[in-house]
Formats: structure tokens, sequence, C-alpha cells
């Protein structure tokens, strides 16, 4: 039966010869073709013909009779992938016409990347108003030029440019080089006796043309005559045949390809052709597309040859760092000759191509190593029954990308996330779409258009540099330049949509990356002449959020608020250069500009930059008092108003800011310093509630110990939690202007630093004691027990974490430490516990490297009385052996006896 289904599929494949939309009836077949063609019995045709369908070689219609095609042959024709079976012929139909023209380009390897801006200069010659525009490919030999203009041709005809049925004619004049009579008949025609040999009258390849497409390949081998009477066809579509006097006219699009420079043409020709096509080398489209074409061209002689051929990754290596003088071309060959080579040492059915396969030239080209990339891992096998597809839609990247943001913002809408899990899912999957973006970009080329993004936003990034308050780097401003080339240029994002309640959540909490941007944007607009849509701006919002923000977290914010087109971001400039950093933002007003308007200027800056810690305003006028009067039932900050605008002084803030002053000492400076009017505002609403976290040893583990605190209240609590030397907190206490502006419910760290009328917590005793009763006193009826218990597990299983980092080699910490707590849950509710966080944290540790120890086959045997432990505790170990089974299935790993007893004793003794 299995020689039958070939037999259909040599069939199927026979009937797609010439497959085209106009008579696409003609490609399909039923069972009594089958039947007649073969000469089998019509069960025998339809059980073979459904196995087909079945494994994806052929799908059906189901129309009476039941019609098969070949699947594969149509979705190769048609870019398009088709399911096993459709209700009739018109379904199809209407499939094919959706699929856009521009997914003819897709087969092409660096369609998106190293083509990408030929593709543009093509796509603008196809639709021309008229008859289009002439095209000159220009570049190496081998690099793909006839290739180009048949994708072009197919680019035509799917976007009805030209019909289905428009000739297509190539001539490569270099064959006629030493003929070049012959070359001018065989172009224009010829009538009998015009020159020796022309025995009877002939059409040429422009007549034959007419109404579709020519292309003369190097044309460089046209002489100065038959330039100039081609270029005369170009300027009124009419020609003369060779020995004739009559005028002709023809409708051609034109396509030429040369290796050669402009000066080899005549100019007037040259100029009768608009658009010049730069076609790069294999060493100009970078590493990866090289890989991509060797893999494909060995794929395509694997299918030639019909047979599977494996390629060492040293063969790879040698084949990625060669340079080829004949491009794609010589690549091909030096593919045959190592499968010729390989086939003649072996008569195994498998071509298994090494080193000593490869040409001796390839050797002698190598002989000086080159840093590359390098291909490592396993033997790669290619089989002429699979082709693997070797280009990558970047859109589709971008949807994938997209899809996943929404998936986890549904997953936080339904309850099923925190806001915390949220932004640190969210986090993650935008640092790794960003990471992958520049690293494809490192081994791509670039095109001469995104070099100038490039360019032009390291200048914007340059300029704003000390006006915004995040770090940037150089691969930050790389893929800001990537994803407007990739995406925003040729429009991938105008048809993506995000709910609203995504958009309006990261509005809500991601304020400063959203001020910044506000700010980048439009520049960007402005100077690239592009729009960018609701969905760009979002996700420029979650990339800027990646990056570290400039400023230290004990500094306050300044504005230089001035009257005048550009006095205050002038001055801002200055200073902000001068002192290395974005201390100082600026808010230019009008002349005409009213209270009202400044207040309500200094109350969006407040609220779009998350400002929190205090705010220094340079201002040039007077009335602060009824400036602030307009603010102080919105905010809930301390405000240093001074009423004197000047570099200098601007300058001396800026120090004092630095230094880490508080806006109290700041004002007392300053009136030192003679400042015509500074006035402190405190902040009328409600104190925002703060914890201080000290440790005797320094500042650094203080800061150790705020970072663990917000990992396990972000989402649950609105909380500034401070940092402080813990020898300022014992010898002068908490500074006044803490205390004025918070409500300090606690000092948490790992000493007391006896600070009267305050509230101190010993970190340990969070840890390791009753951890929920220390959390509830300190949040008071602020928090839910839901709450306090989730905080208590985000604490001990992260400061357990702190703890097994150091202590594993092999096992991924995040991974484990999910499932140790999983454990954790599973123990407490089956064996009816409520485990204390010592010993939680005394879980964590043991099981994950217990874990590690299994995997290293070096488990602990002994037990003091195994045999008594295990009859005394069946119920016990059944339960844990049950709950355990997860980490044993995911590690491939078998708990022994021995190492139950010790999770036993941790559980149930001290």
């Amino acid at each position: 039966m299995a020689v039958l289904e070939e037999k259909i599929k040599v069939l199927a494949n026979e009937k797609c010869t010439n497959l085209h939309l106009d008579h696409i009836e003609q490609a399909f077949f039923d069972t009594p073709e089958i039947e007649h063609q073969l000469q089998v019995s019509r069960t025998q045709a339809s059980r073979a013909a459904n196995r087909l369908v079945e494994n994806g070689q052929l799908f059906k219609v189901n129309t009476r009779p039941v019609l098969f095609a070949a699947k594969e042959r149509f979705e190769q024709q048609f870019k398009l992938e088709l399911l096993k079976e459709y209700d009739g012929i018109l379904e199809v139909i209407e499939l094919i016409i959706k699929v856009p023209a521009e997914r003819v380009f897709e087969q092409m390897i660096g369609f998106d990347k190293s083509l990408s801006e030929a593709l543009e200069q093509l796509k603008t010659a196809v639709f021309y108003p008229g008859n289009g525009l002439p095209i000159m490919l220009m570049g190496d030999t081998g690099v793909g030029k006839s290739y180009f203009v048949q994708v072009m041709h197919e680019y035509m005809t799917k976007a009805s440019v030209l019909s289905a049925m428009a000739p297509f004619k190539v001539l490569n004049c270099a064959q006629y080089y030493n003929n070049p009579e012959l070359l001018s008949g065989l172009l224009f025609g010829y009538s009998k006796g015009a020159f020796t040999g022309a025995y009877e009258s002939r059409t040429g390849l422009l007549e034959e043309a007419d109404q579709g497409l020519l292309f003369l390949d190097e044309v460089h081998r046209l002489n100065a005559e038959g330039q100039e009477k081609l270029f005369t066809f170009m300027d009124k579509g009419t020609f003369v045949r060779i020995g004739e006097t009559k005028t002709r006219k023809a409708k051609v699009r034109l396509a030429f390809a040369t290796t050669e420079k402009p000066q080899e043409f005549l100019q007037t020709f040259l100029r009768r052709i608009p658009i010049h096509i730069y076609i790069p080398n294999m060493d100009e489209r970078g590493i990866m597309e090289k890989r991509q074409m060797i893999e494909y061209l060995f794929g395509k002689e694997s299918r030639k040859l019909q047979r599977p051929i494996e390629v060492t990754p040293r063969v790879m290596n040698i084949l990625l760092q060669t340079h080829y003088e004949g491009n794609i071309g010589e690549i091909e060959n030096t593919i045959k000759y190592a499968c010729g080579s390989a086939i003649s040492r072996s008569k195994q059915e498998q071509v298994n191509i090494q080193l000593r396969d490869l040409p001796q030239k390839i050797y002698t080209l190598n002989s000086e190593k080159k840093q590359w990339t390098t291909f490592e891992g396993s033997n790669l096998i290619f089989s002429g029954s699979y082709e693997k597809k070797q280009v990558s839609s970047q859109a589709k990247e971008l949807t994938h990308f997209i899809s996943r943001l929404h998936m986890l913002f549904e997953q936080y809408e339904n309850g099923e996330e925190t806001l915390y899990n949220l932004k640190k899912q969210w986090l993650q999957q935008v640092t790794q779409f960003m990471d992958e973006l520049v690293y494809q970009d490192k081994y791509a080329s670039h095109m001469s258009l995104e070099k100038f993004i490039l360019t032009t936003m390291q200048e914007i990034f340059r300029e704003l540099d000390y006006q915004t308050k995040f770090r940037y780097d150089g691969n930050f401003v790389l893929f800001f330049a990537h994803y407007i080339y990739r995406y925003v240029l040729k429009g991938e994002t105008e048809q993506l949509i995000l709910p609203a309640g995504l958009l309006e959540l990261v509005d809500k909490n991601y304020r400063l990356a959203k001020s910044t941007i506000n700010k980048l944007l439009p520049e960007i607009e402005k100077r690239l002449d592009l729009s960018f849509t609701s969905v760009d701006r979002c996700l420029f919002v979650l990339f800027l959020s990646t990056l570290e923000h400039a400023e230290q977290e004990a500094e306050l914010d300044a504005i230089i608020l001035a009257h005048g087109y550009a006095t205050a971001s002038s001055i801002a400039n200055v200073c902000n250069r001068m002192l290395g950093n974005a201390t100082f933002a600026s808010i230019d007003m009008p002349i005409e500009a009213t209270l009202d308007d400044i207040s309500e200027k200094v109350r969006f800056y407040i609220e779009e930059n998350q400002v929190n810690r205090g705010l220094v305003i340079l201002i040039d006028m007077g009335s602060l008092n009824m400036i602030y009067e307009q603010l102080k039932q919105d905010i809930e900050i301390p405000i240093l108003f001074i009423d004197q605008l000047g570099t200098l002084m601007a300058l001396e803030i800026g120090n004092l800011i630095q230094q880490g002053k508080d806006l109290t000492e700041i004002a007392e400076q300053m009136k030192e310093v003679n400042a015509p009017n500074v006035q402190l505002f405190q902040p009328q609403l409600s104190k925002r509630k703060a914890i201080i976290t000290t440790c005797f040893t320094g500042i650094g583990t203080a800061v150790q110990i705020q970072k663990l605190l917000y990992d396990c209240l972000e989402g649950m609590v609105d909380i500034e939690i401070i940092p402080t030397e813990f020898h300022d907190l014992k010898e002068n206490g908490i500074s006044p202007a803490l205390i004025a502006k918070y409500e300090l419910l606690a000092i948490i760290g790992t000493d007391d630093p006896q600070v009267p009328d305050s509230n101190f917590v010993f970190l340990e005793t969070i840890i390791s004691g009753d951890g929920s009763g220390k959390i509830a006193e300190i949040f008071q009826r602020t928090l839910s027990e839901e709450d306090i218990i989730e905080i208590n597990n985000r604490l001990v299983k992260n400061f357990s974490l702190i703890r097994v980092i150091d202590s594993l080699t092999i096992l991924d910490t995040k991974k484990i430490m999910e499932l140790v707590e999983e454990c954790i849950q599973q123990l407490e509710v089956r064996l009816v516990l409520e485990l204390s966080n010592a010993r939680k944290v005394a879980m964590y540790v043991h099981v994950s490297c217990m874990v590690e120890r299994l995997i290293r086959h070096s488990e602990i045997m002994d037990f003091p009385d195994l045999e008594k432990f295990s009859y005394e505790h069946q119920k016990e170990i059944r339960v844990i052996q049950k709950v355990f089974s997860v980490l044993e299935q995911t590690y491939s790993v078998t708990v022994p006896l021995t190492e139950i007893g010790y999770i036993h004793n941790i559980l149930y003794h001290s």
C-alpha cells in the first residue's frame, strides 16, 4: 500500500505543474481518476488518499465527489498554511486571495533583515503609476540577483500588478558578448536577411515580453548601440526590428542586473533607471543569515539526493568562517562537492560529511583563523522529507510577545495573580524580548536607513541624557532603533490592540517611565517623520522601566521654573551637565502664565515623576504662599520654594542635593547665603507610612534588607522603606525631616540602635519567630489576615533563597524554591501542621540542597534507628513521599527513606 501512496503523491505533484489561481481546479483530482490512472480499485484509492490526508501530504475538499490536492505544493506556491480538509474549492480560493502579497518575500533568507531595504525599493518600482520603474540590480557574482527578480515576478503576480499568465522573459547578455549583432537581434527581433545567419524573421524578447517582465542579466555586456536602443524604448515604448523600418510598440517592465560599477555604462542609459538596488554579499549579510543559507542549501541537496545528510559542528564552523568569493553559488558548489566526497567514501544510506570531505581550497582560505560565533552542539541532520523554514517573521515575534503580556494581564484581572507578580513576570518577558532583538541585531548587517535611525536615536538620547532619571546604555539605544526600524516604519504595530485596562494599568504603575517617554517620543516623531501608536507608547514605557534609575534613592527632586521660551531649560541643562546627572527638571512658562497654570504644572510634575521624598522649586517670581495654597490640598510631600533664579544658586542647591542633605538643611544653608525668600512647606495631608532598615555592619546590609522587604511588600501595601546608617541612628536618632514627612511604623534591623520612642523589630524575630504576629503588629489594622500570611510566606521564601543561592551549583534556584514552596503548603494541609518561619526556612534550605545531592548521587545513607522510624511513622512517611513525588518527577531522582527521616525531624522535632 505504501507503493500506492507514493504513486498518488507523484500524481498530485504532476497535477500542480504550472499551478495558478486562475486555473486552480486543474490541480485537484478524485478517486475515480486515481482508479483510472493507477489501475486500482476505488476502495484502495480512497483509503490511500485519506491516509495521505491524515499524514499531511494531501488535503481534501468535501464536495461530491471528494477532491484531493498536494498540500505542500499549494502551501509553497501560495504562501499559506492549509488544514486537512475544506467544504469547497471556493473556500480555498478565498484563503489564497486573502494572503498578503508580501508573504512572497518570506521565502527569502534575510527578507526582514539584510534584504529589507532592497525589498522596499522593489515595491517602490513595482507600484509606480503606469508601467512601474525599471530597476538595476547591483552586486557581486552569486549574491542572488536572478533569484531576486524571480521573487519580484512572483510578487507582482500575487499583487495583481501582472496577470498570472503574463510573460516573464530572461536573457543573459554575457552568452552573446562576442556577437553583439545577434544579442541585439535577440532583444529587438530581426527580419530575414538582416545579417549573416538571419535565415528567417524572428520576434524579439521585447515583443514577447509585452504586458510582462523582461530581465536582462549581465547587462553591462550590452554594447553602446544596444544601450542606446534600449533607453529609446524606455523613453517612448517603441522599437524597430533589425533590418526593418517599421516602428513597433510594447509595454514591458524591465529589470537589469550587473556585477560592474556604474562607470561601465552609458550615463544616458543609467539615467533612465531611477532605482538601483544593491544586493549584499554573504559577508555583508552577517553570520546568522550565512548559517541559515548553509542550512537551507544542505536541505536542498538532501531533497535532491533523496538521502539524509549529517554534518558535524566542526564542518559547520569551517563553512561559516569561510569567505566565499562566489557567494551563494560557491557555497552551493562547496556543499555539492562535500556530499559527493562523502558518498564516494561510503555506501551508507545517510551522507555523513566530515572535515576531509570539504574542498582543499577551504583549508587554504581558513589558514588564518577568524573569530566568529561558532556553532556548537550535536550533529545536524538534514532530511529530504523535511524542509526546515529558514526565515521567521519579526512581526510574529512581536505578536507573540504582546500575547504573552496580555495573557499575564488576564490572569491578574481574573484574580489569579497579584500586581506584584504581574509586574515581575512582565519584567522578565520584556527583558527577554529586548535581549533577543539586540542579539539578532548584533549578527545582522545594518541597512543605511537603519544606520540613520540609530545615529538619530544616539543624538536624541545624548541630548536628553541630563534631562531624565534613567541610565541609558548602548544596547538600549540600539534596541530602540531596532524596534522603530523593524516594527514602526513597516506598520507592524498599526493593527495591534491592547485592552484599555492594560493600558490604564501601565499608565498608573509606571509613571516615571511614562513621563520620560512623553518627553522622548515627540522628539523622535519630529526627527524621523513618523508617528507612534498607543501600543508603541505602552511598550516603550515597559521597555524603559527595565532600566536603572540614575538618581540615588536618597536624593530629592528639584525643578527650575521660569517665565520665557527656554530660560528654565537652559539653566537646568547647564547645571545638570556640570553636576553630572539629571538633578534638575525644568518648566518653561509663557509670560502670561497665571498662578493656576504654574500650580497645575507643578502638580503634574509631582504626579508623573512619583515625587515622594521632597521637592525643591527654584522660581523667578514671588507669591510663594499663594502657589502653595493652590497645591497644599493635593500633595503629601514637603516643598522648599526658593525665590531666586540663577546658575550659581542652582549649582549650590544641586551640590547639596547630591550630598544627601534634606530640605530642612538646604533651607537653612540657603538662608545663610541671603536668598531673598526661602520657604519650606510641610504637607497637610496624612503622611506616607515608612519603615527604616539598619544594620551595625553598614549601609550595604541595610540596603539588602530594604530590597528583601520591598520584594515581600510590593503590591500588598504602599510604603517607603528607608535604609539608614546604624551609627547615625544610634547617635542622632531619626532625622526631623523624616519625622515630618513620614509616619514611621518600625525600625527593622540586625541590632537595636536604641532610638527613643521607636518600634524596633529584630529581623531574626520576623524570619525565625512568629513572623505573622510581628507583621500584624507593625501594620496593625491596615492589612487583612490573608495579606499578612502572604507577606510572611514571601519573606520566608525570599530569605531562604538568599541562603540557598550560595549552596546550589546545578539547580535553577527560582524553580526549586517554587517547587519546595508548593511541597511545604501541601505538607501543612495533609499533616495538619502550622510550621514556624524557622522550620520553613530549614525546609527550603534542606530540601533544595537534598535535591542537588540526589542529582549528584550523594544522598545521605544513614539515619538513627531507621527501622523503628519506618515502623512508627508510616502515615507521615506516605504523605511526605506523595508530596515529594513532584520533585522526583521533575528532577528524575528518588527520595530515599533516610532523607525522609531528616525531613520528618525538621517538621516535628526541635
